[in-house]
């Protein structure tokens, strides 16, 4: 595919849940859209440990067409949340899926600033 036909291409952002559950199945459709040339550009919004995990799945094709902006939530996290808890899968109990989730809202602020550039 020309240049000029791919700058015709949309370019998509995906925001995932950050959960390996919800990841691996937007990577799959990052791979599918990156491999049909369906898109220009996957831009990915994530924390920076899932960012980590989204560079290593994927491949070096999809990777030169994918960007990844990481939105950190670390202030004031509620008891029993760690920074280095950026996934459901590294909570080390179900108890703290609500407290994790109450998290979420702060990533607005740097959403926001990151759709904004």
């Amino acid at each position: 595919m020309d240049s000029s036909s791919s700058s015709n291409l949309p370019h998509i952002a995906l925001f995932p849940f950050m959960s390996k559950g919800h990841t691996i199945p937007l990577l799959h459709l990052a791979h599918l859209l990156h491999h049909r040339h369906l898109v220009s550009h996957i831009t990915f919004f994530t924390n920076p440990l899932n960012a980590s995990f989204i560079r290593s799945t994927l491949s070096s094709t999809a990777a030169r067409n994918t960007s990844i902006i990481t939105l950190p939530f670390h202030d004031n996290l509620p008891n029993g949340i760690h920074p280095d808890m950026e996934s459901t899968d590294q909570l080390p109990s179900i108890d703290l899926f609500i407290p994790f989730v109450t998290i979420i809202p702060r990533l607005q602020p740097a959403f926001s600033n990151a759709i904004s550039h």
